[in-house]
């Protein structure tokens, strides 16, 4: 249930069908806007972002509410802070982190996303610093990397809840080595975590508190340039995609006993900058998004191989790697904002037009909704 107030904002909505592609809407506006993040909230797409009067007033957090399946549109505010961080509870119920107003400090609070009538707001307290992974047991897990200090470590951040009110927060610190990818099992209720070391990788389980229950070092012979993980295990196969300086994509699987089993999955031909974590979507399929010297794009891994990849190669312009297909979706650089899935094997792709003069706040929303099956 809905308890926000509707936003008086007039934006155009242009919806379009690619047969070969998906569904498309276009959202544009004469004032400005910018996105922050997205979630999925009961098969409709949510999309925090900040809004940005033409007359020049403050701007305004707005939650742009995406019925897919029906085309339709609404607009919320956000009454109570500002920079929303979205995550769930253990039972399935969105949340969102907000800022709120202190003149000396930054604090925040945590509150439903959207139906929060008859709450208790809670006392302000100092900003959850990580990013949401998971759900484990009763708690909502969140990671922190300092990207700026090699010597402190990772931390893990665990909220407690008990019949969907916060009862508590935890926060610890990981064993070093840091830069630790995090991997929640969320079948076994297990955290996994996996360091880069030499000439391979450290594999350790942990609980809610951070303390270390088992590790294994995995000797692959070599350091990847790029790594993310699919899958963690210590009794099944794990699963960890790698990319290498020229642009080469291989799957490695570990299986329980250590034994490594490397496969090339695609040759992007090109240096790879960043890659982000993948989202599954349905059973061993994964959506995940990368940057590379010429732009932006996609893949997605079903069943250990590449089902489908998608890469900007001129503005505004997305070319299907394995048909060949080119699909016009702007006139603008377009930079990917977030993948969300929606429903299973469908996943979202939202997008904003990058403006010329760097001063100027966006102006154009895409969103492209698309089904695997």
């Amino acid at each position: 249930m809905i308890t926000l107030k509707k936003a008086n904002i007039a934006l155009n909505e242009q919806h379009l069908d690619y047969p070969t592609l998906g569904q498309l809407i276009v959202l544009t506006s004469l004032d400005g806007f910018s996105t922050t993040r997205a979630i999925c909230y009961q098969e409709k797409l949510v999309i925090a972002a900040n809004f940005y009067p033409q007359n020049g007033d403050d701007y305004k957090v707005i939650y742009v509410v995406i019925e897919l399946d029906k085309k339709n549109t609404h607009y919320y505010y956000e009454p109570d802070g500002i920079l929303p961080h979205f995550f769930v509870s253990p039972t399935g119920k969105d949340y969102v982190s907000i800022t709120v107003y202190h003149p000396d400090k930054d604090l925040e609070i945590m509150l439903p996303l959207f139906d929060r009538e008859n709450i208790t707001y809670p006392k302000p307290k100092r900003p959850i610093v990580g990013d949401f992974k998971g759900i484990c047991h009763d708690f909502s897990i969140f990671h922190y990397v300092d990207i700026f200090s090699e010597k402190k470590p990772d931390k893990l951040i665990a909220v407690a809840f008990k019949n969907d009110d916060i009862k508590k927060i935890y926060t610890n610190k990981i064993p070093l080595p840091k830069h630790n990818k995090l991997f929640i099992d969320s079948l076994n209720n297990q955290i996994h975590l996996l360091a880069c070391v030499d000439n391979g990788w450290l594999h350790r389980q942990v609980d809610e508190m951070g303390n270390v229950l088992q590790s294994r070092n995995i000797n692959t012979g070599k350091r990847f340039y790029l790594t993310c993980v699919l899958n963690l295990s210590f009794s099944n196969t794990s699963s960890i995609l790698n990319i290498d300086e020229k642009g080469k994509f291989y799957l490695i699987n570990v299986l329980p006993n250590g034994e490594i089993e490397l496969n090339l999955l695609l040759d992007m031909e090109r240096q790879i900058y960043s890659i982000w974590e993948p989202i599954k979507i349905a059973t061993e399929t994964f959506v995940m998004r990368f940057t590379d010297e010429i732009g932006n794009g996609w893949i997605t891994i079903q069943n250990n191989q590449v089902i489908e990849a998608f890469s900007q190669e001129t503005v505004g312009c997305y070319i299907n790697l394995h048909t060949k297909e080119v699909f016009k979706l702007s006139t603008k650089e377009l930079i990917i904002s977030e993948i969300v899935k929606t429903k299973d094997a469908n996943y979202t792709v939202v997008f904003y037009g990058k403006e010329e003069d760097n001063n100027s706040k966006n102006k154009e929303l895409i969103i492209l909704n698309r089904n695997i099956d």
